[in-house]
């Protein structure tokens, strides 16, 4: 029996340039031969029949043939089509699991015109050499128990294959093959919607004292006996107590869809809005109703449906006929999506029509997300519009109360279960040898103050924890500061509450204490919306700059936008300033962002702000002793600084509220 990780399968990319870890499984006590680019290593298996071997580092080339042989019984496993050159971790939530053909799997974009449908068939016709730019999946893996494999296949970044790739990731690769002319291997291992915590191993948690309690706490939890029963085990049910979960469709049999439904008894409930904040109804399932009077001229006609977001799933119906559905059992990541349902022109009538749309939430909030712009009812025949955001009708289903994260149970199944895709998902990748990691994840840590302040603690404790497991040293980090996003609170231009604002903050503080953590910021490149922006292609090549400059000494291209560094205060002035603020200036027509207050704390916007060289000079009339700045401190800032090539400035503040 001779069986070898699966990260070792024809097609592979090695890292250039580093020792080339080999790993798998034999007999007990068996003599292996590891055979490669020219040279021949022999180990031997312990006593539980795993091996590991290093190879010498090679330069970029092939391909070549990998061959591991059992020398008492000539066995062999060949491995053809092996390249060398440059290997990078691509993990994260949501934003990087996100395709390049975003409707084939978790993110349904599927409106035609979109942005990603635009991109997908740019990088598709710009494809230069895909059998140098390869990428492997690692398959969702929720698991409670330490994984020494996984499920995925390496694949060449070909147009057929390329829409199952993560769009960050590949756009970030291809810009760094063209650049540098050496393969590029993406292993992509991320998972929507989950925390740093996750990703982190139990020795990784029990490394900081925030999270050191995390550790004791899963010992306890997965002692139960029924968690291991194996039909709960890496299924996402497991995670939502039963009771909760929707027992199926009964508004529709009581005619709630029908448009001669009665619905004058109802609440009044205002869409976009959250029906919990409203008081309709807990979680669970809602109905809600929008009668319409169409003239004649709408008679006959196909129409479009657009919905905002819907926390977490609907089914949607025209005058009592089912016209589309998003969601079952326990998915949650089609809460911010919008929705387009296509209307058969037999269904319009001129008259009364009724839009009855069922939706069910099992956790968290309930509600229609989005602003009043996403919804709308529209002609495709000759593009009229009428806007549906207002007064609804609203009745309860199924109220279930209000739901919070404490009504997840822990453990297989439960991705945010600290240290459960560190197992499942990084665990069987160790210590295949990387250049560096990209890291596009917080969302998920910045739904409160207390997780945004320390998420800073969190996201380092990871990647220290990644260096010792790699086994590497410390290799690059590139992580993503958080695109803009509208998370339905209304802030104002410097809100003093966004967790967002702070969970930033948090990620450019750490690229000043580590070495090799960096980071490319989204800032700008969101989605008012959709907290999915369809933009990847920019967030790729913010990140490739920033690879190209401070891992491979490309001197002819720019990291990164204008980086705060320090200031002072002079003549009743700030004078801000900044690293990579070559031509910085102020985009015309654009609200500018800068915020400064006294030691009260108290910011009021600058109404002076002068661009001096790498500093930028700002003041109030409204503070008199200046003591501190902001900028873009909100979570959908208003970003207006950017230098000369175009790369927007972090959003930064000058000092810590908590260190007052």
């Amino acid at each position: 029996m001779l069986n070898l990780n699966n990260l070792f399968q024809a097609g592979a990319i090695f890292q250039c340039r580093k020792a080339i870890p080999v790993w798998g499984r034999a007999d007990a006590n068996e003599k292996i031969s590891v055979e490669f680019a020219g040279q021949t290593v022999y180990t031997r298996s312990n006593s539980k029949g795993a091996f590991k071997v290093r190879l010498n580092a090679v330069e970029p080339g092939g391909p070549y043939v990998l061959k591991v042989t059992l020398c008492s019984s000539g066995e062999s496993v060949i491995c053809n089509d092996i390249l060398v050159g440059e290997v990078w971790l691509a993990s994260g939530q949501s934003n990087m699991e996100y395709l390049i053909g975003a409707d084939s799997a978790t993110h349904n974009c599927t409106n035609p015109k979109g942005l990603n449908r635009a991109q997908e068939k740019e990088f598709k016709e710009s494809i230069k050499n895909p059998e140098k730019l390869r990428f492997i999946v690692v398959e969702k893996n929720a698991s409670a128990i330490e994984e020494d494999d996984f499920i995925g296949k390496w694949q060449y970044m070909t147009a057929e294959n390329a829409p199952f790739c993560s769009a960050v990731a590949a756009w970030f690769g291809k810009y760094i093959q063209e650049k540098i002319d050496v393969p590029v291997g993406l292993i992509v291992s991320a998972w929507g919607g989950t925390i740093a915590e996750a990703w982190t191993s139990r020795s990784g948690l029990l490394n900081n004292p925030e999270t050191a309690h995390l550790a004791n706490q899963l010992d306890r939890i997965n002692s139960e006996d029924d968690l291991w029963d194996s039909t709960l085990v890496n299924n996402w049910n497991n995670t939502i107590p039963a009771a909760y979960i929707d027992s199926g469709n009964e508004g529709v049999k009581w005619g709630w869809a029908e448009n001669n439904f009665d619905d004058s008894s109802w609440v009044n409930m205002q869409v976009p809005g959250s029906w919990i904040q409203q008081k309709i109804s807990g979680n669970g399932a809602i109905w809600a109703r929008k009668e319409l009077s169409l003239s004649g001229e709408w008679q006959g006609k196909d129409l479009l449906l657009e919905l905002g977001g819907i926390d977490k799933q609907d089914i949607t119906y025209f005058n009592g006929v089912e016209i589309g559905r998003t969601g079952k059992g326990s998915e949650t990541q089609w809460y911010d999506k919008k929705r387009s349902y296509k209307i058969p022109a037999s269904l319009v009538k001129a008259g009364k029509n009724v839009i009855a749309v069922r939706a069910y939430s099992f956790l968290y909030d309930g509600s229609f997300n989005g602003d009043s712009s996403c919804y709308n009812l529209i002609s495709t025949d000759d593009g009229k519009k009428i806007e549906l955001a207002g007064e609804w009708k609203a009745c309860a289903e199924k109220d279930f109360g209000i739901l919070a994260g404490n009504s997840l149970r822990l453990g297989p199944g439960n991705a945010n279960t600290p240290s459960i895709l560190f197992n499942g998902m990084i665990k069987p990748l160790l210590p295949y040898a990387l250049r560096g990691a990209i890291w596009y994840q917080g969302e998920s840590n910045a739904n409160d103050i207390y997780n945004s302040e320390s998420y800073f603690k969190k996201l380092e404790n990871m990647v220290r924890d990644w260096y010792y497991n790699f086994e590497q040293g410390e290799f690059p980090f590139i992580q993503v500061q958080l695109a803009y996003f509208y998370r339905g609170i209304e802030n104002s231009k410097c809100n003093p509450n966004s967790t967002w604002a702070v969970l930033r903050e948090n990620q450019r503080l750490l690229t000043e204490k580590m070495d090799n953590v960096y980071m490319a910021s989204a800032i700008d490149i969101g989605d008012h919306n959709d907290i999915h922006p369809q933009d990847k292609k920019s967030v790729g090549y913010r990140m490739a700059q920033n690879a190209l400059y401070n891992v491979y000494r490309y001197t002819d291209v720019v990291p990164c936008g204008p980086m705060y560094k320090s200031y002072i205060v002079e003549n009743g002035k700030i004078r801000l300033f900044f690293d990579n603020a070559d031509g910085m200036y102020i985009k015309e027509d654009c609200e500018q962002s800068f915020f400064v207050s006294g030691i009260d704390g108290k910011y009021y916007p600058a109404d002076e702000v002068i661009i001096d060289g790498s500093s930028i000079i700002v003041s109030s009339e409204n503070v008199q002793y200046p003591c501190f700045a902001r900028y873009a401190w909100a979570d959908d800032p208003v970003c207006s600084l950017y230098n000369s090539a175009d790369l927007p400035a972090s959003s930064f503040q000058t000092r810590n509220e908590k260190n007052l």
